[in-house]
């Protein structure tokens, strides 16, 4: 079985994250290569990883050339099926459909209404285009929390499968505790309770809340610092906030920050305060770490974030409900011991690539052997 995965090129993020340890984990079991739209870091960090990338060459998203391209790599490579991640992907796969004469799949990873969310032009535009595509596929791989985006797209409900996100849970090896603070320009008092939250600077991770929240217990809390690490176009909105609400100095904005496991090995409470998610990366990668986590209750979350043993959970948009728990976990470094360890137990369980390449395969063979396992995903195992 040869798989042709699609990405634009720009991923980074949970999408990379998740891109990267799917195809590190499918290789074990079919043939997968990896198109890429835009070269750049991405695709660079894709070759480093030992995957098989080809580069579609397209020098900016209005470049139609690259179907043709895309066309020519299937037929040349022998491709049996395409997989598509995001909206670029799906929107060129499926104008060149007909001359792939393939079976199409996507994995849907957020709220395509969401996903340009804050972005006028954008939204007008790519929001539709996205939805006029992802009504044109064979299978649908659908994270944890947006299957009624789908649905209501009229897809129907048989060739929709859940996708629950996977991570290897081996820690990476990474710098000690003081050299990760001076390589990120940090320099915090012993005794710092240092409360993060990792995500794209974007309306939709409402990191409002956890400016505020931080503003609330830094009141109480000497010993507490803040980091906000992404980037993004309202990034000055929220450094203005931040002063605002009097923390500036306790609030350091990192923005990309190109290895987040750095983040997370400092770490002491990971956040997250979005409005709308599937299973993010950002609390897989944290639960790898065993830190103590606080997150809004939306999407697949509370399958990882089970409130009061592998975490806490508060409903999108309380600040009363995030401030009480951040309050508590700053105040009580054995609780947050306690939670961090639950979590990551229960990450490394449950959350594993062998699981998610398994889902992947099955709709593999589905297309392409008439509805019967494959030989090729019959060793696909826990």
């Amino acid at each position: 079985m040869r798989v042709l995965h699609l990405a634009s090129g720009t991923d980074y993020g949970g999408a990379r994250t998740h891109i990267f340890t799917l195809l590190s984990e499918l290789s074990k079991h079919i043939e997968v290569t990896l198109g890429c739209f835009s070269g750049g870091p991405f695709l660079e960090e894709a070759r480093s990883l030992g995957l098989d990338v080809h580069s579609l060459g397209q020098v900016t998203r209005y470049d139609l050339g690259a179907i043709g391209r895309l066309v020519t790599l299937v037929r040349s490579r022998g491709i049996d099926l395409v997989h598509c991640h995001g909206p670029r992907p799906n929107v060129l796969a499926v104008l060149a459909r007909r001359r792939l004469g393939r079976p199409l799949v996507t994995t849907v990873h957020s709220d395509y209404r969401r996903d340009f969310a804050g972005d006028f032009l954008k939204n007008i535009v790519f929001s539709r285009l996205n939805g006029w595509a992802l009504r044109h596929f064979d299978r649908y791989l659908v994270g944890l929390g947006v299957e009624e985006s789908v649905l209501q797209l009229g897809v129907p409900p048989a060739v929709i499968r859940p996708l629950k996100n996977g991570l290897d849970f081996t820690l990476p090896l990474v710098p000690p505790r003081d050299a990760v603070l001076a390589e990120l320009g940090l320099r915090e008092p012993d005794g710092a309770v240092i409360v993060g939250i990792v995500a794209r600077l974007h309306p939709v991770k409402c990191h409002e809340i956890f400016l505020a929240g931080a503003a609330a217990v830094a009141r109480r809390h000497p010993q507490a610092r803040f980091l906000v690490v992404g980037d993004g176009r309202i990034r000055g909105t929220l450094e203005n906030l931040a002063g605002r609400l009097g923390i500036a100095d306790r609030v350091r904005f990192l923005g990309h920050v190109v290895d987040p496991d750095h983040v997370f090995s400092i770490l002491d409470i990971n956040t997250l305060t979005s409005f709308s998610e599937t299973q993010p990366y950002a609390l897989l990668e944290g639960a790898r770490w065993g830190v103590a986590t606080i997150s809004s209750r939306v999407g697949g979350i509370p399958e990882l974030i089970i409130d009061g043993q592998t975490g806490y959970l508060f409903e999108p948009g309380d600040l009363a409900g995030f401030t009480r728990r951040l309050d508590e976990l700053v105040a009580d470094p054995d609780l947050r011991r306690k939670l961090g360890d639950n979590l990551r137990e229960h990450g490394r369980r449950n959350f594993t690539p062998a699981v998610m390449a398994r889902t992947c395969l099955e709709v593999y063979s589905e297309l392409l052997n008439g509805g019967k396992p494959g030989r090729d995903s019959s060793d696909a195992g826990d």
